[in-house]
């Protein structure tokens, strides 16, 4: 008796579909950190490589794609366009393989695990503690770790997946957060007022931001977004603030406020019940303005434990 014919494979399209040409996701991530940092060495430090690890990887992704990726430039490499199309598709690819996570933890229907979430010092002292408290106490098995960051900060490190979420805040004077592969939920808005010393009096509720041109001010460090903004808006009003007190923290502003050494302008939200002995203003012209949003990567929507931590936060947005 015969046996059945043993089973052979059509070697001939096998042969045709190169492994060796299919281009590893691990080297996709390095070509889109590349298009985001510009040289070698920073891409190697955001990774934990080396510098010749991560040229290797990056000269064999260029070779899996038979096209040029990137150029030299100076000291840095250009992506090309070859290079920005592949670095958009990946962009694509692990957007997509999040979404498969959440959408297997959303048919699991359970909030478990630890969320790692990222805010800067103001809310993470005045709305943070609120949300984590009530959201624990709604789902027990989830764990909330917090850090501050700056939100340039939180953005880099949802890139590099050191965090899943991140409160951050665009100012309306400057131009909008836009990060690819980061989607952005807005919070609340905000006015900034104006903090006068205790005692001072600069007459109506609403002063022109022209009156304060001889005022010396306190302020947020020169490299920063708040102190970006507080430039432009007073050079909407024809002037350049003098800054001779600087300081990210609005707790030490508002102390020095309270001192008389300067005006400042802050957020409501950085105000403290006790504050009541600062004077406070509003501006008659040029709002400064800020929008607090909930900074995610695409593809994470669907995690359950992601979505009640968020919705918690929007809750303690609203009623603050």
């Amino acid at each position: 008796m015969r046996g059945r014919p043993r089973f052979r494979p059509a070697t001939k399209y096998v042969d045709t579909f190169k492994l060796d040409y299919m281009m590893e996701l691990r080297r996709l991530r390095l070509l889109r950190e590349l298009a985001r940092r510009g040289t070698v060495s920073a891409v190697a430090d955001a990774s934990s490589m080396t510098p010749s690890a991560v040229s290797q990887q990056l000269a064999a992704l260029q070779r899996e794609a038979r096209t040029t990726l990137y150029v030299r430039e100076g000291r840095r490499l250009r992506i090309t366009d070859a290079g920005l199309l592949l670095v958009d598709h990946t962009e694509r690819l692990l957007a997509g393989m999040e979404e498969a996570e959440s959408a297997l933890a959303e048919l699991a229907a359970t909030v478990t695990g630890p969320v790692r979430l990222s805010a800067f010092p103001t809310v993470a002292r005045s709305l943070v503690p609120e949300a984590i408290a009530e959201c624990q106490r709604r789902h027990p098995g989830l764990r909330v770790i917090l850090d501050e960051r700056e939100a340039t900060q939180s953005i880099e490190a949802l890139h590099n997946h050191e965090t899943d979420l991140a409160l951050v805040y665009e100012y309306g004077l400057l131009p909008p957060l836009d990060s690819p592969g980061i989607t952005l939920r807005p919070l609340r808005e905000e006015r900034f007022v104006l903090l006068l010393p205790p005692g001072r009096e600069l007459g109506p509720d609403a002063i022109p931001l022209t009156d304060l041109a001889e005022e010396t001010w306190i302020g947020a460090y020169s490299d920063t977004s708040g102190r970006a903004a507080l430039n432009r808006a007073c050079a909407a009003a024809d002037f350049q603030p003098r800054v001779d007190y600087a300081s990210n923290d609005y707790t030490v502003i508002i102390a020095l406020v309270r001192a008389g050494l300067g005006i400042a302008l802050a957020p409501e939200i950085a105000l403290e019940p006790g504050d009541t002995d600062i004077v406070v203003r509003h501006l008659a012209d040029t709002p400064i303005t800020r929008t607090i949003s909930l900074a995610t990567r695409a593809g994470t929507a669907r995690s359950p434990a992601l979505k009640a931590v968020a919705n918690s936060l929007a809750v303690a947005a609203q009623g603050r």
